[in-house]
């Protein structure tokens, strides 16, 4: 395994993604508290509508330590700058079931990576592959054929 640094247009999507992702929680997070807010008053002091509003507001808390989990790593990887560069033979390729979708290449070694539709679509099980990701976060940047790979029966 070796570590290459990121270009400059890795680091800066690394960046554009966690401040995108920032942004979106915060408005969803004042958004949930105004709503939240305006059923506690409208309410008064009816106990199932506080426990309602608890358990809301405590979900939201959890969502939001994930995501914010999630941020850390993705700033982590554009602080450290440096990508992972190894072979793995590919076990599983996958997309998610919203719109829009992502795309996730799972190898062997094991580390499950997000990757383009473009890198993705070619991808062929049992293969092996040299790839290049971000460790923290995740994020594929190349997916390339192993040099000498045997393909597996």
């Amino acid at each position: 395994m070796q570590r290459i640094p990121l270009t400059i247009e890795q680091q800066n999507a690394l960046k554009a993604i966690a401040w995108l992702t920032g942004g979106v929680v915060a408005v969803v997070i004042v958004g949930l508290g105004a709503i939240l807010t305006c059923i506690l008053i409208a309410a008064g002091n009816v106990l199932l509508v506080r426990i309602f509003t608890g358990l809301c507001l405590l979900i939201a808390l959890m969502a939001s330590g994930f995501i914010v989990w999630h941020i850390y790593n993705i700033v982590l990887d554009a602080r450290d700058g440096m990508a992972l560069v190894h072979p793995a033979r590919l076990t599983r390729k996958y997309s998610s079931a919203r719109h829009p979708k992502n795309y996730y290449a799972v190898f062997d070694t094991p580390v499950t990576i997000q990757v383009p539709l473009s890198t993705w679509e070619p991808l062929e099980l049992g293969r092996q592959y040299l790839i290049t990701y971000s460790p923290r976060s995740r994020k594929g940047w190349q997916v390339e054929p192993h040099p000498g790979d045997v393909e597996l029966a």
